[in-house]
């Protein structure tokens, strides 16, 4: 074997291989070994004790993860923080259910349909409302990922002259505080379901916006509230097939006034060639497997608009992963 193919060798086990580094970072994350250690280096022996696990094996654990860099081993033989440890918590949000899931991806290639219910027996959201910890984690995770792309939205896009927005499927309202801090004469509508928005109060009122936001609880698969002048969905639609997508925006169709707008906020798959399009298409499979949605490309959103009686107007890029697609009535 010549040394271009002993490299390609090398590299595709590196890649097959790759599952577990992503185990044992998840491992980490759920025995809240960043967490244990955020005031100070530990031994393995006083790790263990503190996590119930067995000294010897964490040990062995700890001394693997430093050659990633998420801990590293100080002179006297005690574990610490590495430079990647703050990235945690972050990185592995949805946790060890994601990674059951992907086990079945086969299950998935045959089928078109999500993998996580096959594995856990529910959907990705019955199981998240099974336990109020499982969804806040996911409800914050959704938040912090609001902060990484809002702002941006906000600087790609001008919302002067909308008096009402409503946000649908806007969980806890991050990115509508955002939104009516940032034009003070705006009324907002924040719309989830129940056991969502009734989250929301102490984030609008710490927020400055409680009063000119009204939190109503639904399933906009039925109906979406009316009065507003433009309908947000913000990193939506990529939970859901296109039937579903479809159902949704019929929802928003008939709440929109004639002239409204329909302002769809999510990533946009990239043309081949970009350099971005990897993860990109990686995360399109990460729907697929866990609740059987999509990363689209534009004439993907573009298709679905028109078949739920909207008209596709135009795309915006920001200076984010996320875009604006902005859709209004034919």
């Amino acid at each position: 074997m010549n040394s271009t193919g002993a490299a390609d060798t090398q590299k595709i086990r590196q890649l097959v291989t790759g599952y577990q580094v992503a185990r044992a970072l998840l491992a980490a994350d759920e025995l809240d070994l960043v967490e244990k250690l955020k005031d100070g280096p530990k031994t393995a022996s006083e790790l263990a004790a503190e996590t119930d696990t067995d000294g010897s094996a964490l040990f062995r654990f700890l001394r693997a993860l430093c050659t990633i860099d998420l801990f590293k081993e100080t002179p006297d033989g005690r574990f610490a923080l590495g430079s990647l440890a703050p990235g945690l918590r972050d990185a592995a949000r949805i946790g060890v259910e994601n990674y059951a899931a992907w086990v079945e991806l086969p299950f998935s290639l045959r089928t078109g349909r999500a993998a996580f219910p096959k594995v856990h027996g529910k959907t990705f959201y019955d199981y998240l409302a099974e336990e109020e910890r499982r969804a806040a984690r996911f409800d914050n995770a959704l938040a912090a990922v609001s902060l990484d792309w809002a702002p941006a939205v906000l600087d790609a896009y001008d919302f002067t002259g909308i008096d009402a927005v409503a946000d649908i499927g806007g969980g806890r309202g991050t990115f509508l505080t955002i939104l009516l801090r940032a034009y003070p004469k705006m009324h907002g509508i924040l719309f989830d379901q129940p056991d969502v928005v009734r989250h929301s109060k102490p984030i609008l009122q710490s927020a400055g916006v409680l009063a000119r936001c009204d939190a109503i609880g639904g399933s906009f698969f039925e109906e979406v509230p009316a009065g507003a002048d433009a309908y947000t969905l913000c990193n939506l639609l990529a939970d859901w097939p296109d039937k579903d997508a479809v159902q949704i925006l019929k929802s928003v169709e008939r709440a929109l006034p004639t002239d409204g707008k329909v302002l769809i906020i999510d990533r946009v798959l990239p043309p081949a060639g970009d350099p971005g399009r990897q993860a990109m298409a990686f995360l399109d499979l990460f729907f697929l497997v866990m609740e059987g949605g999509a990363i689209r490309t534009e004439q993907e959103f573009a298709d679905l608009l028109a078949h739920s009686g909207l008209r596709h107007i135009s795309t915006i890029a920001t200076n984010s992963t996320f875009s604006i697609i902005e859709a209004q009535r034919p």
